[in-house]
């Protein structure tokens, strides 16, 4: 179980499904929110998609929250702290997001669809990165194609931008029916396709890259079609919304100076970002291009994206109820 007297005073902590029900079911997580008020401390809580060797995000606004741009921006709300909370997945976050645990939060484009089309009380304020790639690998002496994965078994995280890939790309080469899809976190891929426990396996940014300079191979990425990659969004609550009705135009301001410290010395965001996550330099470089990186808060090619997302899991029926996207945006 986690320490709530850990949660006042390092503000990072990594949840998961069981650990986040037991701190609400015990209430313990009030009680720590009880002990910052308690200090007149007004903490934003942001969650965020793992892995992470700080329990802080990188990208644009966790280099925003390192280098002191987003508390500068929400110091005027009253806000005097950050509080970071990781994730393994999106659905976890979600699960948070729904009982009330998180302010904030940055994680991937299809479920955060998902939980808005699933009533979600939350507005999109922005997006982190847009374009993510996804590698799909396989063991070594694998199979050579993606029409060769019928009747295999493919892996992935289940409720994720990665899943929306397969399920696509299954789908175009006329697959989808007779290929069976598994649930599993970027962590156990590579020692799945070692044990060719799996026909492949779709990886998304960070492990893809480093999984492929171990020797394995790489049978199709998102980046060849262009309407399955996958975009990194940030989401607020409505309450926090009600608050603090400035709150999504000074996040975009943060973000804008992380970005413009990033082109000025890309080299260090890289190390930056690197030393955050864990991950070899080189693969933080192939999954981060500089273009990923909106300097809008709806960039055009955003909003399209999440049409072309809203839309497929529509067909898919893996969301019954649509929705207008400018409801999810704020006015």
């Amino acid at each position: 179980m986690i320490d709530v007297n850990d949660m006042s005073h390092n503000n990072t902590c990594s949840l998961n499904r069981r650990t986040l029900m037991t701190l609400l079911g015990a209430g313990s997580l009030g009680l720590g929110l009880h002990a910052h008020a308690q200090q007149k401390e007004k903490v934003l809580r942001l969650g965020f998609i793992g892995p992470s060797k700080t329990h802080k995000p990188a990208s644009g606004s966790g280099w925003a929250l390192a280098h002191g741009h987003l508390l500068r921006e929400l110091a005027p709300f009253g806000y005097n702290d950050i509080a970071t909370y990781e994730f393994p997945n999106g659905p976890d976050l979600n699960e948070a997001f729904l009982s009330g645990a998180l302010d904030v939060g940055i994680y991937g484009d299809t479920p955060a669809v998902v939980a808005r089309a699933n009533g979600l009380a939350g507005k999109l304020i922005g997006f982190d990165n847009i374009g993510m790639n996804v590698w799909l690998l396989t063991p070594v002496d694998g199979v050579k194609s993606v029409k060769e994965l019928e009747g295999q078994v493919v892996a992935v995280a289940l409720g994720s931008y990665m899943h929306r890939y397969v399920i696509g790309l299954l789908k175009e080469a006329g697959i989808q029916k007779n290929t069976r899809v598994v649930y599993m976190l970027p962590r156990d891929g590579q020692n799945a396709l070692e044990k060719k426990a799996v026909a492949a396996f779709a990886a998304p940014i960070n492990t893809g890259p480093l999984i492929a300079s171990k020797g394995f191979p790489v049978i199709d990425q998102a980046v060849d079609h262009p309407s399955l990659q996958g975009s990194s969004v940030i989401v607020a609550s409505d309450k926090v919304l009600e608050q603090n009705p400035g709150l999504p135009q000074a996040w975009h301001r943060a973000r804008l100076a992380a970005i413009r410290d990033i082109k000025r010395d890309t080299e260090a965001y890289y190390r930056f970002h690197a030393d955050t996550v864990g991950f070899p330099l080189e693969a933080v470089k192939a999954s981060y291009p500089l273009s990923q990186f909106p300097e809008e808060i709806y960039p055009s090619r955003g909003l399209q994206a999440l049409e072309e997302v809203k839309s497929f899991l529509l067909g898919e029926n893996l969301i019954r109820k649509d929705f207008p996207l400018k409801s999810w945006l704020v006015s």
